[in-house]
């Protein structure tokens, strides 16, 4: 069992993350959204750094935080009059 987690799960669960990183680094929009860096360096790093150093760096220093937005919960207000 041992030698099929190492032989096995640990690198595709390696060539995932890299993927997932490296997709998702690829995808935002503008170099302005990033923490740190810009597209290059950390489409860089994440394929250059060996085994989970790479996507583990972009994912903890450079991935964009996501803004969340506040859910719309009426309750026991009264809608406004433009939705009735």
């Amino acid at each position: 069992m041992t030698t099929i987690f190492v032989r096995l799960i640990i690198p595709i669960a390696a060539i995932l993350l890299l993927v997932f990183a490296l997709v998702d680094a690829i995808r935002v929009p503008d170099d302005s959204m990033y923490r740190a860096g810009n597209k290059l360096i950390w489409v860089l790093v994440i394929v250059l750094l060996p085994f989970f150093v790479g996507p583990l760096i972009y994912l903890f220093v450079g991935a964009p935080t996501t803004e969340r937005r506040p859910r719309r919960r009426w309750g026991n207000q009264i809608p406004p009059d433009d939705l009735i």
